[in-house]
């Protein structure tokens, strides 16, 4: 069941504050879930001949097509140089051309993408000590090379608003000094003026609300975590999520804005002589906060990767790897608006998970886990429902890493991946 019938159920049982349905070893006593997705074939869409770096990316309109985009080298070229590519694929499956959106000659890492409610998009990345940008129409069409930063800049994160104006943020790094900084980059390619936010050091993240306000959240040399709103008119008051503490170390900041403005924003928290904890704090539109919520269990001993997402409602799940006696695990909790907890739950065995979730908060949970005789990884998922169900343990390709997921408002998903042995090409997959 899937689309207008789907969407009217669990509307009618919305709630994430039931909260996931609990660890992996009662799954099989919970009731069936009320949906799973249904996945296209694997297709490489990297070109004949060419290596995928790892971390590809996609983003998904509102009407579910997808811009995918990828930093690779051409293996018949005399030097491997990591060039940007992207391709459009329609909500039907149709695929456009690989487009190739670097020059030869500077390496190219690590693209971001996010698109309108059209499909104009915006696709970021680092190139040579900066970051660079173009925009890519719905149709294809692409706009001039644009270089966002005009000193060393890193790990760039972008976000676009209804209207198809995107603000860029990333972390400047001048004479040992790290500064967070955001820029507008609009739909006809050109630039506003840099936007100094404050004092860095973590990878900011972005998100916007449906009316075009922006919040960009990050750490302060790793001692406080701090957010400030963004719109064309201006930037807002700074925002303290968390503040300094003895021994306190702060990380690995994620956000989720809903359609209000309403934010919820996670991060990892570290002290001295205690384990990393996962924690979580509400922003209102209004930029009142809420009481800090503790998600990762004291006993859960944190990999390095975590992930939040969140619907149009303001209800959010976040993810976690876990370092146990036996491997790394994989495990989510719900958060709803009101900031009622879920379950802890068990997804599977794995690292690197990464969570998407559409309008009424539906989702796909996806990791990579170790083949079952090691030589290689594989990409696993679980859908997550509404009122939380979650799926089955899906493998979506028994060779790959790094996989992105993306869903359109109504749950098409779009996963996005390298393969995990030669040539290490890049592949998708899609659901519904």
């Amino acid at each position: 069941m899937h689309g207008t019938e789907r969407t009217a159920s669990r509307r009618r049982t919305r709630r994430l504050a039931a909260g996931l349905v609990g660890a992996l070893a009662v799954l099989a006593a919970v009731p069936a879930p009320a949906w799973a997705a249904t996945w296209s074939p694997i297709q490489v869409v990297s070109e004949e001949g060419w290596s995928g770096l790892d971390q590809p990316f996609v983003a998904v309109d509102r009407q579910g097509d997808s811009l995918l985009a990828w930093a690779g080298c051409d293996n018949n070229a005399s030097s491997c140089n990591d060039q940007v590519q992207a391709q459009l694929v329609s909500v039907d499956g149709t695929a456009g051309p690989v487009q190739t959106l670097s020059p030869l000659g500077p390496s190219a890492f690590w693209p971001k993408v996010a698109s309108d409610d059209d499909g104009d998009s915006a696709v970021v990345w680092t190139q040579d000590g900066l970051v660079a940008g173009r925009r890519v129409s719905a149709s294809g069409e692409l706009g001039p090379l644009q270089m966002i930063a005009t000193w060393y800049g890193a790990s760039p994160a972008v976000a676009v608003d209804p209207s198809g104006l995107a603000l860029v943020t990333w972390t400047e790094i001048r004479d040992g000094t790290y500064t967070t900084k955001a820029r507008y980059f609009g739909a006809d390619s050109s630039l506003g003026p840099e936007l100094t936010l404050g004092v860095g050091v973590d990878q900011p993240v972005v998100g916007i609300d449906r009316t075009g306000t922006a919040v960009v959240a990050w750490t302060e040399s790793y001692e406080r975590v701090v957010a400030r709103r963004v719109r064309p008119e201006g930037v807002g008051p700074l925002r303290v999520i968390a503040g300094r503490a003895t021994d306190v170390r702060y990380a690995s900041i994620s956000l989720a804005v809903d359609r209000d403005g309403d934010a919820v924003i996670s991060y990892r928290w570290s002290k001295a002589g205690e384990p990393p904890r996962l924690r979580v704090r509400h922003l209102s539109q209004t930029d009142t906060l809420g009481g800090v919520l503790s998600v990762s269990p004291a006993a859960h001993e944190l990999s390095l990767f975590d992930e939040l997402a969140g619907d149009q409602d303001g209800d959010a799940v976040l993810t976690w790897g876990r370092w146990t006696p036996d491997g790394t695990q994989v495990f989510a909790r719900s958060i709803s608006s009101t900031g009622v907890l879920g379950t802890v739950t068990r997804l599977g065995v794995g690292d690197w998970p990464k969570i998407t979730l559409d309008d009424d908060g539906d989702g796909l949970v996806t990791w990579q886990a170790p083949s079952p005789d090691f030589s290689t990884t594989q990409v696993h998922a679980r859908t997550i429902g509404s009122d939380g169900t979650v799926g089955a343990d899906e493998t979506i390709t028994p060779d790959g890493r790094y996989a992105q997921p993306a869903s359109s408002p109504t749950g098409r998903f779009s996963v996005i991946w390298q393969k995990a042995s030669y040539e290490y090409d890049i592949r998708a997959r899609y659901g519904q």
